[in-house]
């Protein structure tokens, strides 16, 4: 707020794949990615003749700490909770509102709250000195904080703590002895060396630092989900995975309509937005802005819903929304084109849009709001844009390889050596 690579049979390797080549299906002939991991159920195989298959890491208590603060993170967290759970590990969340009572209402077990440093976003747009206020008392509060989280998990005896862009509890794990993963997509740009264009050179070391003040110190793993692999930085030792979906996103079978799915990720000063898209000839579903507000007639405002928001994605002939990792993730996986809206001030939804751009599966507009044209420029090309849906195989590499880079951790073999060599998911 990240050569070969080891980390505990995390399973990434060094081919240079396209970034399209992580979307297509898997030939029949190919084991996919769960298949191959060594260990039972679906996971299962064998270890080849001749070596002994290696022995399961002792069950943990994993602590999975997270920004409080949009969907991507809770959504990324209960997947990664799934799979460790699925193996034996038991797991409790450290969180704030909104993150911690979602993940409460869906069977998360009880929450340790912990405050969360905030961003205030406006019209699209990070409000910098709105956001510097809006977090001056817990900057001041913070010894006092890692103090209260260092009692806590000592109190739950964590084995392990996951940091996802949250950073009072990892720090608090530092102090007690206790291991660290940090895992978060935006370590993608501390990790690696994405494409930046010159006019955003400044934004992205400004970024670049906002993220090393969040990330958790000195981790003794580093796990970076992601659509898209740049090289990575010399001296890196993050271990790159495909996205962390949830079942219900797998649960999803395509079946494109008519209407266009569009989210925004926050909705104050967003009605232009509504405006741009009530002159574009299309049918537009809303998720985000407030449902009792005036719409034209072409736009319906939808009430959140996690269950609604997905049937619509399903269904959607294409997709418009703020460039989140983890929406533009879903869309990919079910092979729906995007056209990605970064919030202004955001500089890792900037690399997000180009990146997927760069991939040929969608569009951006970057640095201004859209114009109906490029709404509807966008959806005349969409239809070639589309890909077929991923396999759920496929679907659960990314949270089985960061349950197996957790694992290396507490087992204490998780520290790979340093490399210079592209990182790239065996997904493909």
């Amino acid at each position: 707020m990240n050569g070969e690579s080891s980390m505990g049979g995390v399973g990434v390797c060094r081919h240079n794949h396209s970034p399209e080549s992580l979307f297509r299906r898997r030939p029949a002939h190919e084991p996919s990615p769960a298949s191959t991991q060594g260990r039972g159920g679906e996971r299962g195989g064998s270890a080849p003749v001749g070596e002994a298959s290696p022995a399961p890491p002792a069950l943990a208590l994993v602590v999975y700490a997270l920004c409080g603060h949009g969907r991507g993170h809770s959504s990324r967290a209960a997947a990664v909770a799934e799979a460790l759970r699925a193996r034996g590990h038991r797991v409790r969340f450290a969180a704030d509102a909104p993150a911690a009572d979602r993940l409460a209402q869906e069977g998360g077990g009880p929450v340790h709250r912990v405050p969360a440093l905030r961003q205030v976003l406006r019209g699209n747009r990070v409000r910098y000195l709105a956001t510097a206020r809006a977090n001056l008392d817990l900057t001041w509060r913070s010894p006092e904080i890692i103090a209260e989280a260092e009692a806590w998990l000592a109190s739950v005896e964590a084995d392990v703590v996951v940091s996802d862009h949250e950073p009072f509890v990892a720090r608090a794990a530092r102090r007690l002895g206790v291991p660290v993963v940090a895992l978060s997509h935006q370590l993608v740009l501390t990790e690696a060396r994405p494409r930046v264009p010159l006019r955003h050179a400044l934004s992205a070391v400004g970024t670049r630092l906002g993220i090393g003040v969040l990330a958790p110190p000195r981790p003794d793993g580093v796990v970076v989900p992601s659509f898209f692999f740049p090289p990575p930085r010399a001296g890196s030792r993050a271990v790159f995975v495909p996205p962390i979906l949830r079942d219900d996103v797998l649960a999803v079978r395509p079946e494109p309509g008519d209407r266009v799915l569009v989210y925004v990720n926050e909705g104050a000063g967003l009605e232009p937005l509504v405006r741009t898209l009530g002159a574009v000839d299309a049918a537009f579903d809303v998720y985000g802005l407030d449902p009792g507000q005036a719409a034209p007639p072409n736009v319906r405002l939808r009430p959140p819903s996690r269950a609604g928001f997905l049937a619509d994605l399903g269904a959607a002939r294409a997709v418009v929304a703020t460039a989140g990792f983890t929406l533009l993730s879903e869309a990919l996986h079910l092979g729906v084109p995007v056209l990605a809206l970064p919030n202004r001030g955001f500089f890792e939804q900037v690399v997000n849009a180009l990146a997927l751009r760069d991939a040929g599966r969608g569009g951006a507009v970057v640095g201004r709001p859209p114009r109906p044209s490029d709404v509807a420029v966008f959806l005349d090309r969409a239809a070639g844009l589309r890909r077929p849906a991923q396999t759920a195989a496929e679907g659960r590499a990314g949270r089985e390889r960061a349950a197996d880079a957790i694992e290396a951790v507490v087992s204490g073999v998780g520290r790979p050596a340093p490399t210079r060599a592209p990182v790239r998911p065996e997904v493909a």
